[in-house]
């Protein structure tokens, strides 16, 4: 460190902070990647998930949904089975920070110089790129079930909106497992808030046949509307406005659950 006039040590920049957070989150990102190559049964468990639902979906109900609405349902399933894919695949973050702040390994962290903040993020982005993964190997399989894409530019752009949605509900697990701490309770509570997000949605049908009352909530949930996007963007049809309310959602929820996150980590 430069000494200043008054002989004490000059504070970094606030640029040479950030550089230092980014280097700190990327390295966090690493080892949780590197762990999850040493246990692949994470992606493959949430590929298989993704998988399942699709092929349950279109092969026991594809018929029927088919003829009741007139529309190809693979294009219609695939994007939302995806979205499903994402969210699912992120609640891994909370499970996982649950377990190393059980096991006393964030502790060790605590007592580096590196932004306590990065341990999350980091984690966050680790997620972010086993859900990309899991997502394309789940649109590989739909190809050959016979989905297609309008355009690459939706194809791309369909792919980093449901990342991003991943990445948003990654926040939500870490807020979960920073309070919580306990990795089995947070796997429990997980499920009891993302499968009415799963099925009260359009992931899999049109929430026009659903209930009056289930039909205002599923709507306009996260899933329903980045599922919506996402298969505007995939079939080149207008969005009618979702592609804006899912980058609202994505922010409200990083933004969100990402100060609730880093708020219950730094608890003692």
């Amino acid at each position: 460190a430069t000494i200043g006039r008054a002989g004490t040590a000059a504070r970094p920049t606030t640029s040479a902070r950030v550089r230092q957070a980014l280097s700190d989150i990327l390295a966090n990102a690493r080892r949780d990647l590197i762990r999850t190559a040493r246990m692949p049964e994470q992606l493959v468990f949430a590929v298989l998930m993704g998988i399942f639902f699709l092929l349950l979906f279109y092969y026991v109900f594809g018929g029927v949904i088919s003829a009741g609405t007139g529309v190809d349902y693979i294009s219609f399933l695939l994007p939302g089975v995806l979205v499903i894919t994402a969210v699912n695949g992120a609640q891994q973050t909370g499970s996982g920070l649950a377990l190393d702040l059980s096991t006393g390994v964030v502790d060790r962290f605590r007592s580096l110089p590196m932004s306590q903040v990065a341990v999350i993020a980091g984690r966050t982005v680790a997620d972010t790129v086993r859900n990309t993964a899991g997502v394309l190997l789940v649109i590989v399989v739909g190809y050959f079930m016979g989905f297609r894409f309008d355009s690459l530019a939706g194809a791309i752009g369909m792919v980093a909106l449901i990342v991003g949605i991943g990445y948003a509900f990654s926040w939500v697990g870490a807020a979960i497992g920073a309070r919580i701490r306990n990795a089995e309770t947070v796997a429990m509570l997980s499920m009891f808030w993302l499968l009415p997000l799963m099925l009260a949605s359009s992931a899999f049908v049109p929430t026009a046949g659903m209930h009056q009352l289930v039909q205002a909530f599923a709507e306009y949930q996260p899933v329903s509307v980045v599922s919506d996007a996402a298969r505007a963007l995939a079939s080149g049809t207008p969005a009618d406005g979702s592609i804006a309310g899912s980058m609202l959602w994505i922010v409200g929820l990083t933004l969100g659950f990402g100060w609730l996150a880093v708020r219950a980590y730094r608890r003692p």
